[in-house]
């Protein structure tokens, strides 16, 4: 039985060198595993808040009439030449100075200003309906297209998007556990169900023509044993929430954010174990596509998996 990741609540210090003005000695980072499609501005200041501190409508006008005032008195009294150095005076103490008083305010406009993060992300929450699906013995040809999981069923756009971001943030836990093919390796119930998946796998290898070196298939059987360890985490998650599975023959009946998550888990797995795919390999026809041993092998797991009684403590 496997003991999924919590998530995880970093604390991050903040330096003071590089945040000079910022009263927030710390700042608290708790992420959710999926991807956020709601934030929140929180940073609403305006930026105009900087230059309260001088305002050009008053400060301007006040400049250009003294400019003017002392300009006719220059003119009556000193001359021409007098007049002009009071206008230029006039009318360059009135685009600086406002400019000079500006910078003086900013600093202390920041310092009386919490620091806060401009953008949190919120964890998505569960899909407002997760309707019952049957989930057969997996076959690898059902993997073979790119189709969307689930495309025979007549769901809306807007609940393919809950299950699929929902789906996300669950296979991204199952992704990030840690050591959790030694997990499985140490657990009577879920071992037996990992190295079934495998061997059926490596059996389907064989009917497909392919040919495996002798003693050279370790790295890819490795990586399907991790495969499998997945899908059997799954299953528990499942049989966790839903209790024991209940079956239609041979057909057990789970949950479509299942298909979601499957899909979600091997997209990036195929890029991970990639090289360990073709370890091992003497010869293989050429529509042998070797990465479809992903979903197959964990979809096949999670199958096997369900067979098998729910787990009886389950960290979430």
């Amino acid at each position: 039985m496997f003991v999924a990741p919590p998530i995880g609540t970093i604390e991050i210090r903040s330096a003071s060198r590089f945040r000079p003005r910022r009263l927030a000695s710390a700042s608290s980072a708790s992420w959710s595993l999926t991807p956020s499609t709601s934030t929140t501005e929180t940073a609403r200041d305006s930026i105009l808040d900087r230059y309260t501190g001088v305002s050009r409508l008053t400060t301007r006008p006040a400049l250009l009439a003294a400019t003017v005032l002392f300009g006719f008195l220059a003119l009556a009294r000193l001359g021409v030449l007098a007049t002009i150095l009071v206008l230029a005076l006039g009318v360059t103490a009135a685009v600086i100075v406002p400019r000079r008083s500006r910078r003086k305010s900013a600093p202390q406009s920041q310092a009386t200003t919490n620091w806060r993060p401009s953008v949190q992300h919120t964890e998505l929450p569960p899909p407002s309906e997760d309707p019952v699906i049957p989930w057969a013995e997996p076959e690898i040809e059902q993997f073979a297209g790119q189709a969307p999981p689930l495309g025979h069923l007549s769901l809306s756009a807007r609940l393919r998007g809950q299950l699929d971001g929902y789906a996300l943030g669950r296979a991204k836990r199952i992704l990030e556990a840690p050591d959790l093919l030694n997990h499985a390796a140490a657990d009577a119930e879920s071992w037996p169900r990992v190295e079934s998946a495998v061997n059926k796998s490596l059996a389907l290898l064989s009917t497909r023509q392919v040919e495996l070196l002798p003693g050279g298939a370790n790295r890819l059987t490795q990586a399907l044993a991790l495969c499998a360890a997945q899908g059997v985490l799954l299953a528990e998650w499942r049989q966790l929430e839903d209790g024991k599975t209940a079956w239609d023959g041979t057909t057990a009946q789970v949950r479509a954010s299942d298909a979601f998550t499957i899909q979600r888990i091997a997209e990036p797995m195929r890029r991970q174990i990639l090289p360990d795919l073709f370890a091992g390999i003497a010869r293989r026809p050429a529509d042998m596509d070797m990465t479809l041993l992903v979903p197959y092998t964990l979809a096949t797991a999670f199958y096997l998996r369900l067979q098998g009684e729910p787990p009886t403590a389950f960290a979430a």
